[in-house]
């Protein structure tokens, strides 16, 4: 650590609470669009403080809540209101610590901020991953995004390189690569994308690149205007209120039933949330500190699927450290053809564990890329004394196939 930085921090626990603050700032600034959107944004936060606080079940979800809302904040202001549409950028919403909004661990999202007003061409290579797609929102004035349009790697039109060229224009340009219409009309929006990976260690990321069409990287850009940075903090708080409340309004909540599954696609959560042909069986979990649950599943044909815990705040719980998620690459099918899953609060030595970090409540979800129309039955779930759960699980793993 260098000196100018550790006397940065030691004058930061030296000084004394609200030496930073007052009532009001000098005559007219108070007045400014960007400060007023700043009010909104704390009283945001602090409306999500109070609904985490009340959601809470113990005192370790209302301090993971707490962290919860710092990233949260930390996210939204890195990926929506630092997007900054004149020079865009691909920001990385999740990071090794930071996950939210029901995040995929064996995934990779980013976003670019757009706006209607200028063209945009994004261009680069596909990679290998099992999925890779381009949604392209655009903002309402709920605070939801609509969809403008969606490619992925089999409709990107990607050449035989895997290199591919994705316009954002007012019009359909004459060089070749997928369209997909803004312009003026649209407004602002963003573009997500999202990256699943069956084996990490084995798959090779693919690439993004943006350019604002007509204007060269060395352009000068003009300071940014009170309204642009109030719009930007607008921008945060529309992101910031709706990924801190998803575990109240999206189905199932976090009050439903435990331990059963739902089917839910981009119709139940919205295109800001999901893409057309992400696929999801959601549910929530409840099991103690002895006891595990037995995930039973049918095998899906598909290109890509997973099965991943998260935490009551839908954050996916630490991957880093922990098994808390496997992909279809990564399963151990039975003799019967079937998946079987432990899920207990702490690891086991058994194939296909995924433990909860402790927690007793929180979500579960298996998500796959296919056809839209695609159903599978749901899961089988059983919660059982840790024991005993172990001694069946293993006892299916080593039967013989049925004889049909």
């Amino acid at each position: 650590m260098s000196p100018f930085l550790f006397a940065c921090i030691l004058f930061a626990w030296l000084l004394p609470t609200g030496a930073l603050a007052s009532e009001e700032g000098p005559e007219g600034f108070d007045k400014l669009a960007s400060v007023a959107a700043f009010d909104e944004l704390m009283q945001t936060v602090n409306q999500l403080r109070n609904a985490i606080l009340e959601d809470a079940a113990n005192e370790r979800e209302a301090s993971e809540g707490m962290r919860f809302i710092l990233r949260t904040l930390a996210m939204s202001q890195d990926v929506t209101g630092d997007g900054y549409p004149a020079a865009p950028h691909f920001a990385r919403m999740d990071t090794a610590r930071r996950k939210a909004g029901g995040d995929n661990p064996d995934g990779e999202y980013y976003t670019l901020a757009w706006e209607g007003t200028r063209d945009y061409k994004i261009t680069g290579n596909i990679g290998s991953a099992d999925h890779f797609s381009f949604s392209v929102l655009s903002m309402q004035p709920t605070g939801r995004s609509k969809s403008l349009g969606y490619a992925n790697e089999r409709t990107l039109g990607a050449d035989e390189n895997g290199d591919y060229t994705l316009w954002l224009t007012a019009k359909k340009p004459e060089a070749p690569g997928y369209w997909i219409k803004t312009g003026p009309s649209a407004g602002f929006g963003s573009v997500l994308v999202r990256e699943y990976f069956g084996d990490r260690e084995t798959e090779r990321p693919a690439t993004l690149e943006v350019e604002v069409i007509g204007r060269k990287p060395s352009d000068p850009l003009s300071p940014s205007s009170d309204q642009e940075i109030a719009r930007s903090i607008q921008m945060t708080r529309f992101a910031f209120q709706g990924i801190g409340l998803l575990h109240r309004y999206v189905s199932p909540s976090l009050d439903a039933t435990p331990n059963q599954f739902k089917r839910r696609n981009s119709d139940d959560f919205g295109a800001d949330i999901s893409s057309p042909d992400n696929l999801y069986l959601i549910g929530t979990y409840a099991v103690g500190p002895d006891e595990a649950l037995i995930v039973e599943v049918d095998p899906l044909d598909v290109r890509f699927w997973n099965f991943a815990i998260e935490n009551p705040w839908h954050e996916s719980v630490d991957y880093a450290q922990r098994t808390t998620s496997l992909t279809h690459d990564a399963v151990s099918l039975d003799p019967d053809g079937k998946v079987r899953f432990l899920v207990a609060q702490g690891p086991t030595d058994y194939p296909n564990a995924l433990e909860t970090a402790g927690h007793s409540r929180g979500f579960m979800t298996f998500r796959w890329v296919g056809e839209r129309d695609t159903v599978t039955p749901l899961p089988e779930v059983t919660r059982l004394p840790l024991a005993e759960a172990l001694k069946q699980a293993r006892a299916q793993s080593k039967a013989q196939p049925s004889a049909e």
